[in-house]
């Protein structure tokens, strides 16, 4: 008689309402249906909340018994939406603050501009820089196979689901990984503007993410390699 795994509880709180919230929806199902995965996970997400609101709602750190009581960090993902923007900068960098004020573990998972680049990165490359995260529609229609008209369209809840079904597996995360790193990458070797402020290192200029460093953490726990 196989033996059933043990869970593991990740907390992430999300800037959106609806496709980060399906997104890691999804992800939980493909790594709970992946027979090596070393645990069966349970993602805590809750939408449109801040990542100070989050701790006081939890109150406690989450931690992996299997690897010696490691402690399984907070995570939160946001858009930047345009650092150039003293408005989007400042709501930037003062989530930044928050989340260094904090004083425990924390990943952010961000996307400059929008997560729209994450979700692009599980079929292309996408190292090119757009004008703004309007300007995402086109590869979207064009990887996804879509005609849609608006990026509203396209988040719909039962288009953005269609897509996770026909695009998202645990092969193509794997590969938005990759893709992710590849990003950072160029942008270091192109000289692009890094900017750290209270201890996060970005680029300003699109494109640039984080989001792999949240999804590469849940693998490493879960005995994934990717």
């Amino acid at each position: 008689m196989r033996k059933m795994k043990e869970s593991r509880t990740f907390y992430l709180s999300v800037e959106g309402k609806n496709c980060e919230v399906l997104y890691f929806t999804h992800l939980q199902k493909l790594i709970n249906d992946y027979p090596d995965s070393r645990y069966k996970v349970k993602f805590f997400i809750k939408p449109q909340i801040g990542p100070k609101s989050m701790v006081k709602r939890i109150g406690h750190m989450p931690d992996d018994k299997d690897r010696a009581g490691k402690i399984i960090p907070y995570m939160h993902v946001q858009d930047v939406e345009d650092y150039n923007s003293a408005v989007h900068r400042e709501k930037f960098e003062n989530l930044l603050l928050e989340i260094h004020d904090i004083g425990h573990d924390y990943i952010l998972g961000y996307s400059n501009y929008t997560f729209e680049l994450w979700m692009l990165l599980h079929v292309a490359d996408m190292k090119a820089g757009l004008g703004n995260r309007t300007q995402y529609l086109g590869p979207i229609n064009k990887y996804f196979h879509r005609h849609f008209s608006s990026l509203n369209d396209y988040k719909s809840e039962g288009e953005f689901k269609k897509i996770l079904k026909d695009y998202v597996t645990l092969e193509t995360v794997k590969m938005a990984v990759k893709r992710a790193n590849a990003i950072r990458d160029d942008n270091y070797k192109l000289g692009r503007k890094k900017i750290t402020k209270h201890g996060f290192v970005f680029y300003k200029d699109n494109p640039d993410t984080t989001v792999h460093i949240i999804v590469s953490k849940i693998f490493e726990i879960c005995g994934i390699d990717y």
